[in-house]
């Protein structure tokens, strides 16, 4: 490390030297590309603020085509880590233009990969999903790449996994990361290798796999460390106090936080801070030490209004009321609640109402774009060559169904942010009614089928008005009645679908809340009248409502939940699907044939 450390210094020095004697010699082309390669080199040691100054004397005093690309990249890099991610984009929709007019594939390829890698981060994952597929759709149209472009494949794989990951598929996202760590040690990329270990561990981290997070979280930090690379040793360090927080290791946490805010200040990378005052807020408030949690929650709450992070102001903001309530500053306290409620409503009502509109509509182009495409190949199949032409629409067949999973997921991610501004809702569903569904004997793919159609069980809740949604206490009876279209407005949304994985997500979206006794609704189907996919995911939809935080409720402990599974059992649920279910969360499976009687009005809201 400490070799790598005098390298760069060195090449520093000597790139500083030249520029001051170019300078002096009045040689522009020469002081450009001593711009040019302090603005590279400052890039790899993620010296951002430098970086960007250099890059931008090296594009002012003029340079080839070729050279100007170049500079571009850097340009964009910075921006992205400094949190301007649209002029970013800018610059690197400048780069795609200048690759496309000289027939650069490679080029063309690298720089849809780094614009999916931003769209993704800005949260605008159709855009980003373009991106990522035109870029693997000209790296593959190469009839002989050459080991760059390999190289460059596995930094797709690596957006590819961030997408994922974003999008709360975590397996997939997981796979995606450990294939970008294998091409990573096939070339001997130790930068790219501390970025797949890096993403390995927070998927780690995000399933609760601590152990793994933290030995995958240490190995980043020292590969950033080798590689000279900052933003990677911040947010290795960040993700190591993470684990620790989760240990209450408290003390250590708060030594790295710290020494990731130095980093952040020092390279003035805003959104590494922003992420680490909010870890390090949390510190505090484990200590204890409630006016330094408090100052720290404010510096995080102004420095996400400046850049633009508005789930993060409201992370400060829910910390900053829950502190206020506890020293017993009332006012303070209900201020910040008044914040926080009406940045959440906006957040939802226009960013999240924006992107489901626009992912069903995309949605409904792309079905109807795959369907006239299958019937032309059909029609070629009867006419010239059957064989190979069927062959294509199976092809194609699979392409629709792939594609209909993505747009699924994401359309139930963004249904979910209406009243679950963590959108991990419709995910504990899926896995959950997945594991009951195995138990009950379904085969491996109803279960994967299930896995992601449980997740659209309550899509229709995009046709409910907030005024009901969010409503904090007992609904009124007309209230209820509407609450109980969503229902009807999911399956129509989901009607008309030709695939199994459409088919099977509108009869759950009808028909989840129909009860085993006949009480249910909307039809007033019961006992084996109702479709066992549905009956599955109103089990896993009610256990995972009751333990956890709804606007209207607090979180039931689990032994509470467990309870009202057997209470209902016979009444709303399947007493075979409770028995199963209880079984895979891990409980004794004795029940209670006689079932609970009449539901009282939490466990109504929680069903709607």
């Amino acid at each position: 490390m400490e070799a790598a450390q005098e390298e760069y210094a060195a090449a520093r020095k000597h790139y500083e030297l030249a520029l001051h004697l170019y300078g002096q010699l009045r040689c522009g082309n020469g002081q450009a590309e001593a711009h040019y390669r302090l603005a590279d080199l400052l890039t790899d040691m993620g010296e951002w603020p430098g970086a960007h100054d250099h890059a931008q004397a090296a594009l002012g005093l003029g340079s080839s085509l070729d050279r100007e690309i170049e500079i571009r990249n850097l340009l964009a890099a910075s921006y992205h880590a400094t949190g301007e991610s649209k002029k970013a984009l800018a610059e690197l929709e400048k780069v795609l233009v200048s690759y496309e007019s000289r027939g650069s594939v490679l080029g063309q390829v690298k720089t849809l990969g780094n614009m999916g890698g931003l769209l993704t981060k800005s949260g605008e994952y159709t855009e980003a999903l373009d991106c990522l597929t035109s870029a693997f759709t000209l790296s593959n149209s190469a009839p002989d790449p050459d080991e760059q472009l390999l190289r460059v494949q596995g930094n797709l794989l690596l957006n590819l996994g961030n997408l994922y990951q974003d999008l709360r598929d975590l397996g997939k996202a997981y796979d995606y990361f450990l294939e970008v760590l294998s091409s990573a040690r096939h070339f001997k990329n130790q930068s790219l290798e501390a970025i797949a270990v890096l993403n390995l561990a927070g998927v780690d981290y995000e399933l609760g796999r601590l152990s793994d997070a933290h030995l995958h979280y240490a190995r980043a930090l020292e590969l950033a460390r080798v590689v000279q690379n900052r933003y990677g040793e911040l947010s290795a360090l960040d993700g190591l106090a993470r684990v620790l927080l989760a240990w209450d290791r408290v003390g250590e946490a708060r030594e790295a936080l710290g020494e990731a805010e130095q980093i952040a200040v020092e390279t003035e990378d805003v959104e590494g801070q922003l992420d680490v005052l909010l870890h390090l807020g949390e510190a505090y408030l484990r200590q204890g030490a409630l006016p330094e949690a408090i100052g720290t929650f404010e510096r995080a709450l102004r420095l996400a209004d400046e850049i633009g992070r508005p789930k993060a102001a409201c992370d400060a903001l829910r910390c900053l009321y829950q502190l206020h309530a506890r020293l017993g500053q009332t006012g303070r306290a209900f201020e910040r609640l008044e914040q926080l409620y009406g940045r959440e409503r906006g957040l939802l009502n226009a960013e999240v109402d924006e992107r489901i509109q626009g992912m069903t509509a995309r949605f409904e182009v792309e079905r109807a774009q795959h369907q006239a495409e299958l019937h032309r190949l059909r029609m070629v199949a009867a006419e010239e060559a059957r064989a190979t032409a069927e062959a294509e629409v199976r092809s194609r067949t699979h392409s629709l169904e792939l594609a209909q999973i993505e747009v699924v997921t994401r359309l139930a991610v963004a249904a979910e942010y209406r009243d679950d501004t963590t959108g991990d809702h419709t995910q504990r569903v899926g896995q959950l009614s997945a594991a009951i569904g195995t138990r009950l004997g379904l085969s491996p793919e109803e279960v994967e089928l299930l896995r992601i159609a449980a997740r659209l069980h309550d899509v229709g809740k995009i046709g409910i008005p907030d005024s009901i949604l969010l409503k904090q206490g007992p609904l009124t009876p007309e209230e209820y009645r509407q609450m109980q279209r969503h229902t009807v407005i999911g399956a129509r949304i989901l009607a008309g679908g030709h695939s199994r994985l459409l088919q099977m997500a509108e009869t759950i979206a009808q028909n989840h809340h129909e009860h085993w006794n006949g009480r249910g609704y909307p039809c007033g189907l019961s006992g084996e009248d109702i479709p066992l996919v549905a009956r599955i995911v109103a089990v896993a939809d009610v256990y995972d409502a009751l333990t956890h935080r709804r606007a209207y409720k607090a979180a039931w402990p689990r032994a509470a939940a467990l309870a009202e599974l057997r209470a209902q059992s016979g009444q709303q649920f399947d007493p075979a699907v409770v028995r199963e279910a209880l079984r895979v969360l891990g409980t004794a499976p004795s029940l209670d044939a006689g079932g609970g009687g009449e539901e009282g009005p939490l466990i109504v809201r929680a069903l709607a």
